[in-house]
């Protein structure tokens, strides 16, 4: 049976369920904001070490300015009325993606959740907030290039793990399972962690994200665990 220790989600379907239930669209970031709850707990009563979510791409900038003040009002009512609680059930939260476009605000409240769960080991949530994966590997190899030009590294010196050690995701292993919510219709990777899932399993739900449950993510569990690994071996 497959070892799995990291679940990567995409939580897709937060406007399509508020427009289905006749709500504002912002009263499914709600909703979906608690359900990450949940899935955070779940994962911890299923063992799971490492969760990472997708909530915030850096494609998602060019929403309207009302949604995206809600959507940051939401996140810092979260990280600061939470932190405490994630701490006590020994959570740690990383935030990934490019931070350069929060304000000084948002930023101190991110580094906030994540100074007081740093010392959380019980489960590990990367959150991806202003994340694209092609801007992430784009940063990386900035970040090699600058150590090439200043005589830190030998070029010989790069390999696949030493790339991955530039990555916001450094020190987490690779994602076992994706789940991506919202239907059959979106069946692509929408820029979510393309080098760290490149030998994932992809569990495509129906449910939108407020709808997913426990259920769902055991179904999600059972089918992993029903696949022959191989790795391209």
């Amino acid at each position: 049976m497959a070892d799995l220790n990291h679940i990567g989600v995409i939580m897709d379907g937060n406007r399509r369920w508020a427009r289905s239930h006749a709500f504002e669209l912002t009263r499914g970031y709600d909703i979906g904001s608690e359900k990450f709850g949940h899935m955070c707990e779940w994962c911890l009563q299923d063992n799971v070490p490492f969760l990472t979510v997708y909530a915030f791409s850096t494609e998602n900038w060019k929403r309207s300015d009302r949604e995206l003040r809600h959507l940051f009002n939401l996140m810092e009512k979260y990280f600061l009325e939470e932190k405490e609680n994630c701490a006590e059930k020994g959570i740690k939260i990383k935030i990934i993606g490019d931070r350069t476009r929060f304000d000084a605000r948002a930023l101190s409240v991110i580094e906030g959740i994540e100074k007081a769960t740093s010392h959380c080991s019980k489960l590990t949530v990367q959150i991806a907030l202003s994340y694209g994966g092609r801007d992430e590997i784009v940063r990386a190899a900035r970040k090699i290039a600058a150590q090439a030009r200043d005589g830190l590294l030998s070029v010989n010196v790069i390999s696949e793990e030493y790339f991955g050690n530039q990555l916001d995701t450094a020190g987490t292993p690779d994602v076992d399972l994706v789940i991506r919510t919202g239907g059959s219709e979106n069946r692509r990777m929408s820029n979510f962690l393309p080098w760290q899932t490149v030998y994932a399993e992809w569990f495509y739900s129906d449910l939108l994200w407020p709808d997913f449950s426990q259920e769902e993510l055991r179904e999600a569990i059972k089918y992993f665990r029903s696949i022959k690994r191989k790795k391209g071996e």
